[in-house]
């Protein structure tokens, strides 16, 4: 009878796997969130904007506590950036007004990345402990968890572009090209770099076809509908700004340190390039005896952050740490054989979002990591089925200390983002439901 029952639950499991890999991401995000979840990070701006939407503006027209990093021009108040993350959030502010819980949003919104990055492992591995393993890595071994648990502006417009990204991995693999390019196009619309990554479908569909005209059969609709996103972006900047090509950066209220770099030497420029590459790749956190150069040093242009990390603020360093060292299963990457015909689109569209981002003037702030990860983790994870066959103790270890990192960037992001201990925050918690009780 115990054996009827395993088999019956394992195979409810097997059917219902999306649902239920988003419902243990949900549960996970949700503990993680704490008691905030129901309530709004300091800066819960696309709420706002949605709000205003709805009133059909594209200037705030009741503002959040914090005004941090919005634009103020003529006298207006904008957010920066695109609207995806605004159109998401429409149909719960509609039903919950400006006070809904940009938190909770993040919560959703990753659990729903972590459900369909499963849906996209299960068309690239076919050994179903494997999509499992890689699963996990992402949901909790990524700075994916603590993105998806603090709320905050920045935070919910990547794990909302990385929606979109996986969406458009997945529709490329499977030669749809409309839903490609308004994939792409919704995820540029969140977070613009995305946009390079046009890169993985032209390859994508020259590798399969290789003629001239289903080569244009395929990418012309992507081109369109990916067109049609910058078409947006241009009338959103005409709205706002009365200059199509004009992002409204030059206009943000937020660090003085960002401010002041950008006004020295643009949003974009190579000579940020040496401190992104370090910071992405090799940045380690701050320890007496280093024998790689000092990070604060290799971006000398940026002030070094003032901000801790509470308990275990001397050692990461809040301005970025190396992706290897946050995530070790990456390094799982450098397996993948070339010619599997993704490895090259996955590399190209890495490469073609990584590009503009280490010419970027920040390299993410205060952050446990590389936040920017996001922008480009699918491709990494597409990588990753073509290098990990199966899972062995290697492989295992590796995931395991992702998992050990990721929860300790959580904690510390979380007492970054609302200055409470994670641990303490519960103990209270319990403290405060006993003596209601008793």
């Amino acid at each position: 009878m115990y054996t009827d029952f395993r088999m019956k639950l394992a195979d409810i499991l097997r059917r219902n796997a999306v649902l239920f890999v988003f419902l243990s991401a949900f549960a996970v995000y949700g503990l993680s969130a704490g008691v905030k979840i129901t309530q709004q990070s300091k800066t819960p701006q696309y709420v706002y904007l949605a709000y205003s939407f709805l009133r059909g503006h594209t200037d705030l027209v009741v503002l959040p506590e914090s005004t941090y990093d919005l634009i103020l021009f003529e006298d207006k108040w904008y957010v920066p950036g695109g609207i995806t993350p605004a159109l998401l959030s429409l149909p719960f502010v509609l039903l919950f007004g400006k006070t809904f819980s940009d938190v909770l949003f993040g919560v959703l919104i990753g659990a729903v990345n972590a459900a369909l990055m499963y849906s996209l492992l299960c068309k690239l591995v076919e050994n179903s402990s494997t999509r499992i393993w890689l699963t996990a890595l992402f949901a909790f071994g990524t700075v994916h968890w603590w993105l998806s648990s603090v709320g905050s502006v920045w935070f919910n417009a990547q794990v909302a572009a990385l929606l979109f990204m996986i969406l458009y991995a997945r529709d490329a693999i499977q030669n749809k090209p409309w839903l490609a390019g308004l994939w792409l196009g919704l995820a540029f619309l969140a977070r613009p770099p995305t946009i390079f990554s046009a890169l993985f479908y032209l390859l994508v569909v020259v590798l399969r076809e290789r003629a001239i005209q289903p080569i244009l059969k395929k990418m012309i609709p992507f081109g369109m509908m990916l067109a049609a996103s910058v078409a947006v972006m241009l009338g959103y900047n005409q709205l706002r700004f009365g200059d199509p090509l004009d992002f409204g950066y030059s206009y943000v209220r937020g660090s003085n340190a960002l401010i002041q770099t950008f006004a020295r030497s643009g949003g974009f420029n190579p000579r940020y390039m040496p401190c992104n590459i370090y910071v992405s790749l090799f940045g380690a956190p701050n320890m007496a005896v280093n024998p790689l150069p000092d990070v604060n040093a290799v971006c000398s242009y940026l002030e070094p952050i003032s901000h801790d990390f509470g308990k275990l603020s001397t050692f990461f360093n809040p301005l970025g740490m190396s992706i290897f060292l946050t995530t070790p299963a990456f390094l799982l990457i450098l397996r993948a054989k070339r010619r599997d015909e993704l490895i090259i689109p996955a590399w190209a569209g890495m490469i073609g979002i990584l590009i503009p981002l280490w010419m970027y003037h920040a390299t993410g702030w205060v952050q446990f990591g590389y936040r920017y990860t996001t922008d480009f983790i699918v491709f990494l994870f597409i990588l990753l089925a073509s290098a990990v066959k199966e899972i062995r103790w290697v492989e295992k270890s590796l995931i395991g200390l992702s998992v050990l990192m990721g929860a300790t960037g959580m904690y510390l992001m979380y007492y970054m983002t609302f200055g409470l201990v994670w641990t303490e925050m519960f103990v209270d918690l319990a403290r405060k439901v006993y003596h209601f009780i008793f």
